[in-house]
Parts: structure tokens; sequence; C-alpha cells
């Protein structure tokens, strides 16, 4: 009976929550660039990208569970890192986190029609994580450092691709000098369950429960880039802890 429910399962992501969420992508991506001369702040740009994950989310029968939205100031602007188990993580961000933000998504998404078209025209900004060396990586957080003066939140994954063992990894901590170079707190999220949902190497979207914990914010006031190391470790530690791990590597 386990097996052949699974079997379902895998038919069901293949002939109903894949083409849909495909087709949700190209119907909204399309409006979404169609819309962006005419919304100059992204905000309805932004408003499009929450109804496709929230429209994703619902028909791959995910549920989230957010916790610590309490902890976040209305009208501060933050750098939110997350952990990254899946590529359900994305929809859960636009879905859930109760602000309009700018991603430093990974330079590949940009090149692919509709996703790419609407990552691009909406601000938000590729990072290569040194696949085009040093100097490549430092024009990209130069960008990311320039949207959070003119006050757009980011948000990024430090661990630069989806954690192979579900932990999380090692960070890059270019983002963390951006952080301190303007002075905005770091806020962790922690993605816990989105590996079951949708695990690494798969496309077969399993129904269930994930959370999204919000941690209070890390200030970076007064840090210095020899500091860097520490405040990574902090915001890392949080991660591992709510993930039921112990101390940061």
């Amino acid at each position: 009976m386990r097996l052949l429910l699974a079997a379902l399962g895998s038919v069901r992501s293949l002939l109903f929550t894949l083409p849909l969420i495909y087709l949700l992508t190209i119907v909204l991506g399309l409006l979404a660039w169609l819309l962006s001369p005419f919304d100059p702040g992204a905000r309805r740009q932004h408003a499009l990208a929450r109804l496709w994950a929230r429209i994703i989310l619902a028909i791959s029968l995910v549920r989230v569970h957010v916790r610590g939205r309490e902890k976040l100031e209305p009208g501060r602007h933050y750098v939110y890192v997350a952990n990254h188990q899946s590529y359900m993580d994305i929809p859960i961000l636009f879905a859930c986190l109760p602000v309009g933000f700018c991603i430093l998504a990974k330079a590949s998404l940009f090149p692919i029609p509709f996703l790419g078209w609407y990552l691009r025209r909406t601000g938000h900004l590729p990072i290569s994580f040194g696949r085009k060396g040093v100097y490549a990586e430092a024009r990209q957080l130069l960008q990311a450092v320039r949207s959070l003066r003119q006050g757009r939140p980011l948000v990024v994954f430090p661990e630069g691709g989806r954690s192979a063992s579900g932990r999380p990894e090692d960070f890059r901590t270019g983002i963390f000098w951006a952080a301190v170079k303007v002075g905005a707190p770091v806020v962790p999220l922690t993605i816990a369950g989105t590996s079951r949902v949708l695990t690494r190497g798969s496309w077969h979207i399993r129904p269930g429960g994930v959370q999204l914990i919000i941690d209070s914010p890390v200030s970076t006031e007064g840090l210095h880039k020899a500091q860097l190391d520490s405040l990574v470790a902090r915001v890392r530690r949080r991660m591992d802890e709510n993930l039921g791990g112990g101390s940061a590597r």
C-alpha cells in the first residue's frame, strides 16, 4: 500500500502539480514583465510573486507554519539570510515573509524565460558565488550594498546552493560584509521540512507541513570586517539549533 501511494504521488506530481507550476510561472511571469514599466517600486510585481508562491504551495498541498513575525520592526530594513534545503524554499519566502524584498539569486536563474525576466525587471540581483572569480562576486555584492542603501531589504541563501546534508553548510561571508557596510541588522531565517517535501535531485513534490522560523535580528552596528567570522558563526548557530542540531561547525 505504501508503495502504491508513493507511485500515485509521483504520477500526481508529474501530470498535475509540475505542469500547473510551469503554467503559473509563465502566466504570472509574463504579467509581471508587462506590468514592470508601470510599477517602478515593484510593489504590484511583488504582489504577483506572492500570489505565485501561495498558489504553488496550495496546489502542492504544502502547509507552512511561521514563527517569529513579531520580531520584525515595521519599516525597518534588514538583510535576511536563510538556509537552503530545497527549491520549495523560494515560494515559501515569497508567500510568508511579511515584507517586500530583493532576492540575491543564483545567476543561472536569470537566463530562464519568464522566471529570469521577472527577476531582472523587478530588481532582484544575480550572484555567481565565485564561479566567475572573486572580482565578479565583489561587483555583485557592491550592487547589494547599493540596494541596501536605497532601503530595499535583501534575502540571500549564504550557502550558495541547496544543502546536501539538510544541515546548514559553509556560509559565504560576502553578504554579511554588505550588511556590516551599511549597518543593516541580519535576520536568520530557518526553513525546516522542505527537504522532505521536495528532495534534492527529485521533482516529486510530497504534501506536508514545513516551518519558517524568523529569529531576532542580529545587530551589525559597530562591527568591523575582522568580526565577520563571529557574526557568521552566530547566525549559523541559530539556524542549526532551530533544525535540532548542536552548535555550528
